[in-house]
């Protein structure tokens, strides 16, 4: 097979072969030639139903053609200017209103965006703790994982936040608002209400990571759903139109802060790159006059066949988890009690049967506006056959 041979050259250049940890299944990863629409097809000509969608970005599907377009266009005129460009004025102009924040920066992706978002949070409080939620994900720097200056606790436990902030301690409170890299895990009524409250009181700026979240249920954040208003936010993904486009926004109050206008250093050769923010500017726009109730019906047929299963489904429009376990996962620890060695055997299933879900069980499952109501129901029908027999042992 051509991905072996591939895999058997890649290993030896990349770390197991690939560039990125969720990239990479035993005993080598299917190597991927180009996407269109709904689906992605392999090296072999293979088509597969397209339930990862790059881990998120894609919520357009694959090759949109206006998207394209624009990208080509503006390939033309030069890919790298670095300058200021009108494309990234009209962009923030519209991310800007659609977000509901006063400044914001351009950079190339979520990690940088957390980064750089937890530096700031730190430098305004002058305080040197973070806290974080177990299992939140927010990129590949030193403030996503425990240590001394990183304290965790678990998603869902507003008491548990409150009692750590009231120590004063903490410079940076950073969560996504509905997890989705230990599985779909959305907010409990009432709890985001309670953290940015817990944030305000003990004098903590709340950072709220929209990477995944931002622009999937509607033509806003997910935190304007609830009526929170962060001190800053960072989003990616959607918002690059499937380029490497990601930002870390807020009130001006922390965001003036940043150099050239405040003292806060922060720079990159790529930020605000033409190309990812013309896709972006782009996908911004149709996504404004998109209806979104067709993204939130598609999301209820998929849970409603996945759950026939009889295990545990968390959702939130257009994206969904499925956990080896009967009972209800609310957090981190939830996840991790769960039957999480069948989730790689449905994966393996869902492959040989020509549909592509993320081979890990605590990454999400994705859906677009352009799959059909029809392969939905399918797949996830054939999904949650699969799993009801391995949950079983047939």
């Amino acid at each position: 097979m051509r991905s072996r041979y591939l895999y058997e050259r890649a290993v030896k250049i990349y770390p197991k072969g690939v560039n990125s940890p969720v990239r990479y299944y035993v005993p080598y990863p299917v190597f991927m030639k180009r996407g269109k629409g709904g689906e992605i097809e392999d090296v072999e000509g293979n088509k597969y139903k397209d339930f990862v969608l790059a881990y998120g970005p894609l919520i357009l599907g694959h090759s949109y053609p206006s998207v394209v377009e624009k990208v080509r266009e503006r390939v033309q005129e030069g890919s790298l200017l670095g300058a200021p460009t009108e494309e990234e004025v009209e962009f923030g102009e519209i991310f800007r209103k659609a977000a509901g924040v006063d400044m914001m920066r351009l950079v190339n992706s979520g990690t940088e965006a957390t980064m750089h978002a937890i530096r700031l949070a730190l430098h305004y409080s002058r305080r040197k703790k973070v806290l974080k939620m177990k299992g939140g994900y927010h990129g590949t720097h030193p403030y996503n994982f425990p240590s001394d200056l990183v304290q965790e606790v678990e998603f869902n436990d507003a008491d548990a936040a409150r009692d750590k902030l009231s120590s004063r301690e903490f410079g940076a409170l950073i969560l996504e608002p509905v997890m989705g890299n230990t599985g779909v895990i959305p907010p409990e009524e009432g709890y985001l209400e309670e953290i940015e409250d817990a944030s305000r009181k003990y004098g903590t700026p709340l950072i709220v990571d929209e990477v995944i979240t931002g622009f999937r249920e509607g033509f806003h954040p997910y935190y304007a759903k609830r009526g929170i208003k962060p001190d800053l936010a960072t989003f990616g993904k959607i918002v690059g139109g499937g380029f490497p486009l990601a930002i870390y926004c807020g009130k001006e109050e922390l965001m003036r802060n940043v150099r050239p206008q405040g003292d806060l250093p922060q720079a990159g050769t790529y930020s605000g790159n033409p190309v990812s923010v013309v896709a972006g500017l782009e996908t911004l726009n149709i996504l404004s006059r998109m209806d979104y109730g067709k993204l939130a019906r598609i999301t209820e047929i998929a849970v409603k066949e996945l759950s026939s299963s009889g295990l545990s489904v968390n959702y939130a429009t257009g994206m969904l988890s499925l956990f080896f376990t009967e009972k209800k996962v609310r957090n981190h620890g939830d996840v991790a009690a769960t039957r999480k060695e069948l989730y790689f055997r449905l994966f393996r299933s869902a492959l040989e049967h020509h549909i592509y879900i993320p081979p890990s069980f605590d990454e999400t499952m994705f859906l677009s506006f352009v799959h059909s109501e029809d392969e939905v129901r399918e797949s996830f029908s054939f999904l949650a056959e699969e799993g009801r027999k391995l949950w079983r042992g047939i």
